[in-house]
């Protein structure tokens, strides 16, 4: 039968039942719906047929299933607006075992990260792992893959692979245009992306932190038409003014919940949604997903009833996923129970008219999914590392240092009189909190190494070393000495990639490989929950006050976010585009 006639029976068949001709196959009974057109709740009952939602009213009191509600509220499922499944450290089985039991229905995920190690193979490997979960992964186009030509990236997703991946199927919008020079300078390639995926029907998502004036025009006039990298209100309401959407960041690394949450209203709530962005597994199993976001921003004094709109109906009608995001009748029966609307701790987690969680336990099957060999292995150096690699010099003057952020993405663009030996050369200087920062490439195409420093992990000793760099995922590593820093890098080599901790006295303190491309774990949520604890514990002991100082050090090789970042090609001035 095809799907047409598929189609065609069971449309006839939410009709019987909404004309109580039939019952429901699943009654949700005494429950208070949550109205978000109207931003109001009132009590009903919901008949649910062939994964659909067939009728609301009183009057349904027959199904094959009958869950009594008793006065709990009826939310459509919860969609995260912007991912990125790599920085939870799980494979798409796994986060969905996690993320279903909190609500989460639907991600928006941009799996750029794969994609700057791996190309479009890594793209197809997230696509096939999403595939049979009790969760919607809706992919986008990474668009910068490399993000810049600023680095060294593994793989590469140009115009060809953009007109490619247009036809996949769960493939709904271009990702995140991180090269907001590129649109503006009207490079070719960039403006071919965007046209092509305009042309097919797709949203295009922005990435444009400080973007203003006439940049912010050039911008937008390419047809972009979001932003998840707003931090203050003002660069929020000059973006919201031009009729860009924001996306209201509270992920892992940083948020913009307390800046932004206050420009909501019931007039401009459309133009909002939430997105964790990174968010790591340990705070998805304590923190929540998207549920979580909800209860922070009810804390806040945000309306229960707008927050859910942004967490529902805003993002379903800007990705263009009419079937749900409401509950009303026709709309895919997408739903979550929760007893209060405050600390949004669901009850029953339903999708597509089945129960697939219940009191905080996954009841839906979840496929297994064997990781290929050629996502293994993928951290290509090969050298050993020495000390002798982060050898750095600079002539009398003020030297260029990053200045991390608490909190935040963006670097100060430091110039500091540190001291140097005879030669020239510049060492760690623990007691005044600056330690040497070098980016290795890892992907076997060059061997690049740059080194340079940087202000606010204060290490007193030893090293944190990384597979994960945001983009290109080159190994970064963070030390007080250069011994430390060498022997960091060397594990991850050995490994395949993942987390490093060296201690004093050089000794290797904690180890988290993430076999999958170097960006993520075979292993269940609740393991590298646990191997991440003993991470943080250990980079903590070395003197660090920064909460998650793997996730900060992943990005100061992103050059797109301000100020001063570090690629493997060297120190990068992301206000002028140039090397210093």
């Amino acid at each position: 039968m095809n799907n047409k006639l598929i189609g065609k029976k069971l449309l006839k068949k939410r009709i019987a039942v909404s004309m109580e001709e039939q019952p429901a196959e699943l009654l949700l009974k005494g429950g208070k719906i949550v109205d978000l057109c109207n931003l109001s709740f009132y009590e009903s009952n919901i008949a649910i047929v062939g994964g659909h939602i067939a009728a609301i009213g009183e009057f349904y009191t027959s199904g094959q299933e009958i869950i009594e509600l008793k006065g709990s509220y009826v939310t459509p499922g919860l969609i995260d607006s912007h991912l990125h499944i790599e920085s939870t450290l799980l494979l798409p089985p796994e986060l969905a075992r996690v993320i279903v039991t909190q609500g989460t229905t639907a991600i928006v995920h941009d799996p750029h990260e794969i994609a700057n190690v791996l190309g479009i193979k890594g793209v197809n490997l997230m696509l096939e792992a999403a595939k049979g979960l009790p969760c919607d992964f809706f992919a986008t186009i990474p668009s910068c893959v490399p993000a810049t030509d600023m680095e060294t990236s593994g793989g590469e997703i140009r115009i060809k692979e953009v007109e490619k991946l247009l036809n996949f199927a769960n493939v709904i919008a271009l990702g995140e245009m991180m090269n907001y020079p590129g649109v503006i300078n009207r490079e070719f390639e960039v403006l071919e992306k965007l046209l092509i995926s305009s042309s097919a029907g797709k949203p295009l998502d922005g990435h444009a932190p400080d973007l203003s004036g006439r940049e912010l025009q050039a911008y937008l006039t390419s047809g972009i038409s979001t932003d998840h990298e707003c931090i203050t209100a003002r660069e929020a309401m000059e973006k919201l003014r031009y009729g860009m959407k924001i996306i209201i960041r509270h992920g892992s690394a940083t948020s913009s919940l307390d800046e932004l949450l206050p420009l909501v209203t019931r007039a401009n709530s459309s133009q909002f949604m939430f997105g964790s962005d990174d968010r790591d597994a340990g705070e998805l199993l304590t923190q929540g997903h998207v549920n979580g976001i909800l209860r922070a921003a009810v804390k806040i004094d945000g309306d229960p009833l707008l927050m859910l709109r942004l967490a529902t109906l805003s993002a379903a009608n800007h990705y263009r996923l009419y079937d749900r995001g409401m509950i009303t009748p026709g709309k895919r029966a997408d739903l979550v129970v929760f007893e209060d609307l405050k600390a949004f701790k669901p009850l029953v987690v339903i999708k597509d008219g089945r129960i697939v969680a219940r009191e905080g336990k996954i009841e839906a099957s979840i496929p297994q999914f064997t990781l290929p060999p050629f996502a293994r292995n993928s951290v290509k150096i090969n050298k050993t590392i020495t000390e002798a690699d982060f050898t750095l010099k600079y002539p009398p003057g003020r030297i260029p240092v990053i200045g991390v952020v608490p909190g935040q993405l963006v670097t100060e663009k430091l110039e500091l009189d540190l001291p140097r030996m005879g030669n020239g050369e510049v060492s760690s200087i623990t007691e005044s909190g600056i330690n040497k920062i070098s980016v290795i490439e890892r992907h076997g195409k060059n061997g690049n190494i740059a080194v340079g420093l940087i202000s606010g992990f204060d290490l007193k000793y030893g090293a944190l070393a990384s597979s994960v760099a945001h983009d290109s995922h080159n190994i970064i590593v963070v030390g007080a000495s250069e011994s430390a820093m060498a022997l960091a890098v060397n594990e991850l080599v050995r490994i395949g990639g993942g987390f490093a901790v060296v201690g004093e006295e050089n000794q290797l303190k904690a180890l988290l490989p993430l076999e999958a491309a170097g960006l993520m774990s075979v292993d269940s949520a609740a393991q590298v929950a646990d191997e991440m604890n003993n991470i943080l514990l250990a980079a903590g002991k070395l003197g660090t006050r920064l909460p998650q100082p793997f996730l900060t050090l992943a990005f100061m090789a992103l050059p797109v976010i301000p100020s001063l970042k570090i690629t493997d090609r060297g120190l990068f001035d992301v206000d002028k585009f140039t090397y210093l």
